[in-house]
C-alpha cells in the first residue's frame, strides 16, 4: 500500500509510526501528492473533505492500475487524529446532517464513510481531474481491496491483495464499524470487462510477439580488434573531482594529449565510466587490468593500503568485460559469470545485505530462480547496476532511490524521523515491464501518462549514467526499427522525455527518428547518446553547465552535416567523444585534467579534432573521470609514458 503525504514535514508531525498500529511500517511507502495537500489545507480544522479522503483511499495498489496506472493510493495523514473526542463527534454530528440530508434526497450517499456524490465529486477534482468520476467511487467502495477480474487471478502488473488496514485501524481505536459499515461487495456502474481492460492489455499476444535476432549477444572475442592503450587525461587519481588543476602544472602523470601506456601488450577493450575514478583495460588473453583511485578495494587488495594504482597493473583474469560504479566494479567473466570488487553499501555489488565489502572478486548472487544464467552485457551506475543476459532479458541491482532498479518504485520509506530509507536491490533481479507514452495522454510533455507495453522486449544495448540507466532494444529479423527505452533520475533532461521527472519503468524514448536502428548507447553523468546504424549519433541531456540542457534527442549535426560516419561514442562526467571511419576522433566539453586530448586547450564548447589522433583508427573508446581511454589500431605517432617515472612522482617511497 502507498500512502499519500501532503509533505514530509506533514508526515513528521502527523507520525507515520504512530498513525497505523494495525500495518508493519515496511507495508507502506511515501510518496506526495500536491492535490492532496491542497485539501488537506481546506480540511486544517478537519472538515469533511478531508476525512473523506482518508476513509475513501484506503485502497490497494491494484484498484488504482486498473485506471491510469497511477500510484497514489491511501492518504492517511490525519489518521492519528481520529484518536480526538472532539473530532469523533464532530465526524458524528456530520454523518447525522448527512443522513438528514440524504432523507430529503438531495445527495445521496454512495461511498463509504457516508460519502455523497458531491464529495465524490470534489475528490476527483482535486486528484486532478484525469480520472473519472466512475473510477473514483470504485476506488472508494474497494476499501483496501483492490478490484480482481472474474477469473479471480491476480494482475502480475499489480500489487497482491492486502487487507483493510483502515478498517483494522478503526476497530483497534475502538470507534466499531458504523463508521466504515458499507456494502464493499456492491456493484459498480461500470461493467466489470471494462474495468479489467488494461489488465487484459498487459498480457502480450501471439501476434505481438517479436522475432528478434539476438546474435548481437553472443560472447566472442576471437574476433574483436586488438591495437595499443592510449589515455588523455591525469593519472593523478587523487585530484580528480576533488580538485583542480593549475595552468602551470605540467607533471609527467599529466597527459594533455592522447599517450600510449602499454605499448608491447595488445588490448581488445577499455573501461571506464562518468561514475569512477579509476580504469579498466582487457587484453586479447583476457587479463584484467586496473589503474587509478583503488578506494573501497574497487581494484582489489592486491596493492595493500594504497589508494591510488598510478599505473596499469593485472588485477583478475578470464574477463570478458568490466563496468565500473563509483564504489564498486562488476566484471563479465568468460563463461558468462557476474563478479565483482568494492562496496557494497546499496546492494550495486549484486551480493546480499549483510556483505559489506570485498577486495576478492566476489560471484554476485542472481534472484529470480534460475542459476545458470549466462551475461552479456553490464553497465554501471554511481550506486546501481544493470545486466543483459544472453537472451536480452534485463538484471539490476543497488539503489533505488530514483527508480534506478526498474520495478516501478523507491520503496522510500522512514529510518527514522528525519531520515528515508530506500528498498535497494540486493541482487541481481529480471526487470521485463517497459512502459511508453499512452495513447489517449496529453499531448504535453509535462502531463503525459504512461502505459505498459504489451510485447516481451529483449534489449541489445545498456549504458548508465550517474542516477539514470538506457536500454536499446535488439534488432529484429525483419530489419524494423529499434526502440530506446531510459529510466531513473530525469534530472537536465537526460531521459529524454521532454521533463525532468524521474521514472520507475523502462520507458521508451520518443522523438527520435522514424525507422532508427540503432547500434550503441553512451552514458555521461547528466546526458545520453544513441548511435544508429547509419554512422548518425543522437543526443540528449546536460555535459556542459554553461550550455541550455537539450530535453529531446537532437542529431549530432556537426558530424552528420559534413558527411562523418561514427563509428564509436562515449560520454564523461563533463565531455562527449565519438570517432569515425575515417580515423578522425571529435571531442567537445569541460576537461580541466587534459582528458580531451587538446593540448593546452581545457575545453571546448563546439565539436573538435584532436589532432594527435587524426588519421589512426579507434577500435574502443570509454570516457571517465578525469581520462578518455582509446584502443587504437597504430600508436606509432603517439608520445609513450614513462611508467618509472610516474610510479615514482605518485608512490615516492
Amino acid at each position: 500500500m502507498i500512502c499519500v503525504f501532503a509533505s514530509t514535514t506533514l508526515a513528521r508531525k502527523i507520525g507515520w509510526r504512530q498513525g497505523w498500529k494495525s500495518a508493519r511500517r515496511t507495508d507502506y511507502k511515501l510518496v506526495t501528492h500536491p492535490n492532496v495537500h491542497q485539501s488537506l489545507a481546506r480540511g486544517s480544522s478537519y472538515t469533511k473533505t478531508s476525512v473523506e479522503i482518508v476513509v475513501a483511499l484506503v485502497s490497494t495498489k491494484a484498484a488504482w492500475a486498473n485506471y491510469g496506472n497511477i500510484t497514489y493510493c491511501a492518504c492517511c495523514c490525519i489518521a492519528s487524529h481520529l484518536r480526538s473526542p472532539r473530532l469523533r463527534k464532530r465526524m458524528s454530528s456530520r454523518s447525522s446532517r448527512r443522513t438528514s440530508r440524504a432523507r430529503k434526497g438531495s445527495n445521496d450517499i454512495v461511498a463509504p464513510g457516508f460519502g455523497t456524490s458531491a464529495d465524490v465529486q470534489r475528490l476527483q477534482k482535486d486528484l486532478g481531474g484525469a480520472l473519472p468520476v466512475k473510477a473514483v467511487t470504485a476506488m472508494m467502495r474497494a476499501e483496501g481491496r483492490g478490484i480482481l477480474g472474474k477469473s479471480e487471478v491476480a494482475n502480475p502488473l499489480s500489487s497482491p491483495q492486502a487487507s483493510n488496514a483502515w478498517a483494522d485501524f478503526i476497530h483497534e481505536e475502538g470507534m466499531g464499524t458504523a463508521v466504515l459499515k458499507f456494502d464493499s461487495a456492491a456493484k459498480v456502474d461500470e461493467p466489470l470487462t471494462k474495468r479489467r481492460k488494461t489488465d487484459e492489455e498487459n498480457t502480450p499476444t501471439a501476434e505481438e510477439a517479436v522475432d528478434y535476432d539476438l546474435s548481437v549477444l553472443a560472447i566472442s572475442r576471437k574476433k574483436a580488434p586488438i591495437g595499443s592503450l592510449v589515455q588523455s587525461g591525469t593519472l593523478d587519481a587523487t585530484v580528480v573531482g576533488r580538485k583542480a588543476l593549475k595552468s602551470t602544472d605540467e607533471a609527467v602523470y599529466h597527459l594533455n594529449v592522447p599517450t600510449s601506456l602499454l605499448p608491447k601488450i595488445a588490448i581488445s577493450k577499455v573501461c571506464a565510466s562518468c561514475n569512477a575514478a579509476h580504469a579498466i583495460a582487457i587484453d586479447r588473453a583476457n587479463q584484467a587490468y586496473g589503474w587509478g583511485r583503488n578506494e573501497g578495494m574497487v581494484l582489489g587488495d592486491a596493492f595493500g593500503e594504497s589508494k591510488v594504482v598510478p599505473t596499469p597493473q593485472i588485477i583478475a583474469s578470464d574477463i570478458e568485460t568490466a563496468a565500473l560504479g563509483k564504489a564498486h566494479t562488476i566484471f563479465l567473466k568468460t563463461d558468462g559469470s557476474l563478479h565483482a570488487l568494492g562496496t557494497n553499501k546499496s546492494g550495486q555489488c549484486g551480493w546480499r545485505q549483510n556483505v559489506k565489502q570485498s577486495g576478492t572478486l566476489k560471484a554476485c548472487v542472481l534472484l529470480g530462480g534460475n542459476k545458470d544464467l549466462k551475461f552479456a552485457r553490464i553497465a554501471c551506475g554511481e550506486d546501481f547496476s544493470v545486466a543483459l543476459d544472453d537472451e536480452g532479458i534485463l538484471y539490476t541491482t543497488g539503489s533505488s532511490e530514483f527508480g534506478q532498479l526498474a520495478n516501478g518504485e523507491t520503496g522510500e520509506y522512514f529510518i527514522a524521523a528525519n531520515k528515508l530509507g530506500f528498498s535497494n536491490g540486493y541482487g541481481f533481479a529480471p526487470q521485463t515491464i517497459f512502459h511508453q507514452s499512452a495513447k489517449d495522454s496529453s499531448r504535453n510533455d509535462q502531463m503525459k501518462k504512461t502505459a505498459p507495453i504489451n510485447q516481451d522486449i529483449r534489449l541489445q544495448d545498456i549504458a548508465c549514467g550517474k542516477h539514470f540507466a538506457l536500454a536499446l532494444e535488439a534488432p529484429k529479423q525483419n530489419k524494423s526499427a529499434t526502440r530506446v527505452f531510459s529510466w531513473g533520475c530525469g534530472n537536465y533532461g537526460c531521459l529524454g522525455h521532454g521533463r525532468q521527472q524521474d521514472e520507475f519503468f523502462p520507458r521508451q524514448v520518443e522523438n527520435l527518428p522514424k525507422g532508427m536502428i540503432g547500434t550503441k548507447l553512451a552514458a555521461g553523468s547528466t546526458c545520453s547518446l544513441v548511435l544508429t546504424s547509419n554512422g548518425h549519433a543522437y543526443y540528449w541531456g546536460q555535459h556542459q553547465s554553461s550550455k541550455d540542457a537539450v530535453m529531446k534527442p537532437q542529431l549530432v549535426d556537426a558530424l552528420a552535416n559534413n558527411q562523418h560516419i561514427v563509428t564509436h561514442i562515449s560520454a564523461g562526467n563533463n565531455n562527449v567523444a565519438c570517432s569515425t571511419d575515417l580515423g578522425n576522433t571529435v571531442v567537445w566539453g569541460q576537461g580541466q585534467y587534459g582528458e580531451l586530448g587538446l593540448g593546452s586547450k581545457k575545453s571546448s564548447a563546439k565539436p573538435a579534432f584532436v589532432e594527435s589522433l587524426g588519421g589512426i583508427k579507434i577500435l574502443d573508446m570509454a570516457c571517465g573521470q578525469g581520462s578518455i581511454l582509446y584502443v587504437v589500431e597504430d600508436d606509432k605517432k603517439l608520445p609513450k609514458l614513462d611508467s618509472e617515472a610516474v610510479e615514482a612522482a605518485l608512490n615516492p617511497k
